[in-house]
C-alpha cells in the first residue's frame, strides 16, 4: 500500500512567510519537474491533487506539500519513485525554471480562462488582492509579537539549561538509537514544516508521523528551550552515521529544529507543548527539565505562565485574521473561477497524468 505524506514548506512566522521550496527538487540532478503557473481559483491544487490520487492509485508513495495559507489545498506534489516533481510557482513562493526544459518545464493554467472577463474586473480584483494583503501584514504583527514573548521566555529558562549534558545525551542516544553504518555515504537533512499556523489553527501532521515511524520519542519541553539543542545535535550525528533525516523546523523559530523524522529506523523525536498537540501515541517520553539546573521553572513561575498565555493569545489573533485573509482569498478564486475553461483543463489533466504517471509505472 501506497504512502501519502503532508508536510508544509512554507510557513506563517513571526518574520512574515517562510520558504523551504528550495529543498523542493535539485536542477542539477532532477529533471522531471512542473512549475504551475496561474492565478487564485485556476486549478492548480486541483489539478496536483489528481496526479497525486493517480500516482497513488498506481501504488506509489507520494508527498503533498500542503498550503500554509489553506491547508485543504496543495503548494506542491511528489512521486519520487517516479522522480517527478509539480509545484505551484506563484507568489509568496515563486518558483522560475534554472535549466528550462532541460529540467523544468512550465505549465501555464493562464491558457484556459477568458482574459476578457478578467479584464472586466480588474479594479475589483486589485482591491481584494490589496484587502488580503492587509489582513496577512496585520496578521503577522500578532504573531511578531507572539514570538517576542515566546522568545523570552524561552532565553529565561535556556539560561538554566546545561547544554554540554544535553549534548552528551543525544551522543549517547544515537550511539545507541542510530550508529553508524558501515561504508554508508552522510545521510541528507531535509527540511519540512511538520506543523503550520494556519487560518484553521495550528495543523499538526499526524499522519505523516504514523506513516514514517513506528517509534515516537516525545520531547516535552514547554518552553522549547532544550528540544532545539537535542534535535539538532541528533539529527546532525545521525547524518553524519548514514542515514538520511527529516528536519522539521519551528514555524515561531524557523531556524531552529523542532522534530526529527529518520524514516530508515522508522523513528521520530517529536517536541511535546502545549502549542500544539498531536494524537500520535508516545513510546517513551524525555523530559527537559533533567537538563536544567536551576528552580527556574519554579521560581520564574508566573513570568512563564504568563508568557505562555500570552503569546497563545497573540497567535489567536493572529489566526483569526489568517481566517480573514482566506475570506478575500476565496472572493478573489471566485473571479477566477467565473473565467475558466475547466472542461478543457480537465483534458489536458488527464493527458498528462496518462503521459506522466500510467506510462511510466
Amino acid at each position: 500500500m501506497s504512502k501519502q505524506i503532508k508536510s508544509f514548506l512554507g510557513a506563517n512566522t513571526p518574520n512574515g512567510f517562510h520558504s523551504l521550496f528550495g529543498e523542493l527538487y535539485n536542477p542539477y540532478r532532477d529533471s522531471r519537474m512542473y512549475i504551475i503557473k496561474g492565478g487564485p481559483g485556476t486549478g492548480k491544487s486541483s489539478f496536483m491533487k489528481k496526479v497525486a490520487a493517480a500516482a497513488e492509485a498506481s501504488d506509489l508513495d507520494t508527498e503533498r506539500i500542503c498550503c500554509s495559507s489553506d491547508p485543504e489545498s496543495l503548494d506542491a506534489v511528489m512521486v519520487p519513485e517516479l522522480g517527478l516533481c509539480l509545484a505551484d510557482g506563484t507568489a509568496p513562493h515563486v518558483i522560475e525554471p534554472v535549466f528550462p526544459g532541460a529540467c523544468e518545464n512550465i505549465i501555464n493554467l493562464g491558457q484556459f480562462w477568458d482574459k476578457e472577463k478578467l479584464f472586466e474586473k480588474a479594479d475589483l480584483l486589485r482591491s481584494v488582492s490589496i484587502e488580503n494583503s492587509i489582513f496577512h501584514r496585520r496578521s503577522t504583527k500578532y504573531l511578531s509579537a507572539a514570538g517576542a514573548i515566546t522568545e523570552d521566555t524561552r532565553r529565561i529558562v535556556q539560561a538554566s539549561v546545561d547544554e554540554a549534558k544535553a549534548e552528551s545525551f543525544a551522543q549517547r542516544f544515537c550511539a545507541r538509537e542510530a550508529p553508524r553504518i558501515k561504508g554508508a555515504d552522510i545521510g541528507k537533512i531535509s527540511r519540512r514544516f511538520l506543523s503550520g499556523i494556519t487560518p484553521d489553527g495550528i495543523v499538526f501532521f499526524d499522519s505523516t508521523v504514523t506513516a514514517l515511524a513506528s517509534r515516537v520519542i516525545g520531547l516535552v519541553d514547554e518552553y522549547g528551550a532544550v528540544s532545539g539543542i537535542l534535535t539538532e545535535r541528533i539529527a546532525q550525528t545521525a547524518s553524519k552515521n548514514g542515514y538520511d533525516v527529516i528536519a522539521c523546523p519551528c514555524p515561531m523559530k524557523p531556524d531552529e529544529f523542532e522534530h526529527i523524522l529518520i524514516p530508515k529506523l522508522s523513528l521520530a523525536l517529536l517536541t511535546v507543548k502545549s502549542s500544539h498537540t498531536s494524537g500520535v501515541p508516545f513510546d517513551r517520553l524525555i523530559h527537559a527539565r533533567r537538563f536544567i539546573t536551576s528552580n527556574v521553572l519554579k521560581d520564574r513561575k508566573n513570568r512563564l505562565t504568563f508568557g505562555l498565555k500570552t503569546a497563545a493569545e497573540l497567535t489567536d489573533e493572529s489566526i483569526e485574521l489568517l481566517s480573514k485573509a482566506k475570506k478575500t482569498h476565496d472572493r478573489l478564486e471566485s473571479f477566477y473561477t467565473e473565467a475558466m475553461d475547466f472542461g478543457a483543463l480537465n483534458i489536458f489533466a488527464e493527458d498528462f497524468i496518462d503521459r506522466e504517471i500510467y506510462m511510466r509505472v
